[in-house]
């Protein structure tokens, strides 16, 4: 079975960048392939070109471009610009297909599994079957968040549900995904599936610390939405009582330069994928505030790492974390109950420890990586079947 991944954030070359999704079907890949598949990943490069090459998991990764001087002007001019995001949608969707036919000549695809938004053109030419995988939308945060929707994404997100509408399929990682998107369109997928994203044992061990500090993890794209600020205000409520006790670890997420942060908070860049599992390894709670989240990869890998993890009590978070058993869950914006939670984190080792074996006894038996990629084959042969 030859299996194309259409994603735009698949992880480079030297394992930086990627997002959630990326990382996803990276480490899937490299699963999928053991199973006997061929994969192919097409991968987006806004603005050079650079060579395609076999990742290190032995899937093929394909590059192609998408910078446009057309959209670059087109952007400037006030009465396109709000028809800028949907035409760049066609044209960017184009040049995916082109290169999917390209590689389709060299080996015949199977399936084609495409982020959620999808590609216009698999529906037009139908000569592909594919899969829709729900990640999250810029579309559905933005309403899930009671922000105003950007006509840029409201015109962009009618496109990309006819991709959806008529995929062979459709999956995401929790059922809440799932379940919001059809209430966003007000209809039931005809073939959907929940299929929780693969995770790999982190082989890192646990290092000894000579601190006597509880150490906690925060690891974000520098978004807003992730509940920084929510976090930053739990911090100062928790530091009235055991300021000398905590420490916390923010990666990617740069607050507000205004803000004045307590000294036990310790800013990072983003870091490759390697080095952050490291960092897990020497972390003791994960700390998750979304203002609104799918499944996140965040969460699947502190638990791996043996860690609980506080987070939200949205979108597909409940899934994952089992309140008082392997973390604990909040309600959004509600810091006084996130410190309180970290506060019987720093109070109760013992239980926190527990807590963390549970934690990765569940995720391994919920989404270990071989199990996950078994699982998509099956959907994948039942619809190439279909």
């Amino acid at each position: 079975m030859h299996i194309c991944f259409l994603d735009g954030h698949y992880p480079h070359r030297d394992g930086t960048g990627g997002g959630g999704a990326g990382w996803y079907i990276k480490v899937i890949a490299k699963r999928l392939v053991e199973e006997g598949c061929a994969v192919t990943i097409l991968k987006v490069t806004p603005n050079q070109s650079i060579e395609d090459y076999i990742d290190d998991n032995g899937a093929s990764i394909i590059h192609y471009k998408t910078s446009s001087i057309f959209l670059t002007y087109l952007s400037k001019v006030p009465v396109f610009k709000v028809l800028t995001r949907s035409i760049a949608y066609f044209i960017h969707g184009w040049k995916a297909y082109v290169t999917l036919l390209r590689c389709n000549y060299n080996r015949k695809i199977d399936i084609v599994e495409v982020v959620e938004g999808g590609n216009i053109w698999l529906t037009i030419f139908n000569k592909f079957k594919y899969v829709e995988h729900l990640h999250c939308s810029q579309y559905t945060i933005k309403k899930q968040c009671e922000q105003k929707i950007p006509l840029g994404n409201l015109f962009e997100r009618i496109i990309s549900r006819i991709s959806m509408n008529y995929a062979d399929a459709v999956t995401a990682p929790s059922r809440a995904m799932i379940e919001i998107v059809e209430s966003e369109r007000k209809a039931k997928f005809r073939n959907r599936f929940i299929v929780p994203y693969g995770i790999e044992e982190n082989k890192t061990t646990r290092s000894k610390r000579d601190t006597h500090k509880t150490i906690f993890i925060f690891a974000s794209r520098n978004d807003s939405l992730k509940g920084g600020d929510t976090l930053i205000k739990a911090i100062k409520r928790v530091n009235d009582k055991v300021e000398e006790n905590v420490e916390f670890k923010f990666f990617g997420y740069v607050p507000d330069e205004k803000s004045i942060l307590p000294k036990n908070i310790l800013i990072n860049e983003f870091m490759s994928r390697d080095k952050i599992l490291e960092e897990y390894a020497r972390s003791d709670v994960a700390l998750l505030p979304s203002l609104f989240d799918n499944s996140p990869l965040f969460i699947y890998e502190s638990m791996v790492s043996g860690m609980p993890v506080i987070a939200t009590n949205v979108g597909g978070i409940p899934e994952l974390i089992k309140h008082g058993e392997t973390g604990y869950l909040f309600e959004k914006n509600d810091y006084k109950e996130l410190a309180r939670y970290i506060i019987n984190m720093v109070d109760d080792p013992k239980k926190r420890m527990k807590m963390g074996k549970q934690a990765m006894h569940f995720i391994m038996s919920h989404a270990y990586a071989p199990k996950i990629a078994k699982k998509k084959i099956s959907i994948f042969q039942e619809i190439i079947g279909r």
